[in-house]
């Protein structure tokens, strides 16, 4: 793993009591969080704000949502498999109820 000057920065401000993030040189503060970019269910993206200029970050390529995601997203990055198309239909004829038309 290599350690970049935004990890060092981070941990330092981290050891000092504080919960901000370096990133890009800014300094990003998380406020909360949205679902998942690529649809996974029961997963989140950390949003961060910057504590300077008062921007958003909500998980663009190349800000400190994306780059959290990038370095720990246990799917890999990767979008939930597509269901079948069988799954989200109704059954196929010979399964209707005793008395509706087929």
């Amino acid at each position: 793993m290599v350690t970049t000057l935004n990890d060092l920065i981070t941990g330092a401000i981290q050891l000092a009591g504080d919960n901000l993030t370096s990133h890009s040189a800014k300094l990003w503060q998380s406020v909360g969080g949205r679902t998942c970019p690529i649809g996974w269910g029961g997963c989140s993206q950390a949003v961060y704000v910057d504590i300077k200029t008062g921007d958003y970050d909500y998980g663009e390529p190349g800000g400190p949502g994306h780059q959290d995601c990038m370095r720990n997203c246990r799917h890999g990055m990767n979008p939930p498999p597509v269901p079948d198309d069988d799954e989200d239909q109704p059954p196929k004829g010979g399964d209707c109820m005793k008395g509706e038309p087929q």
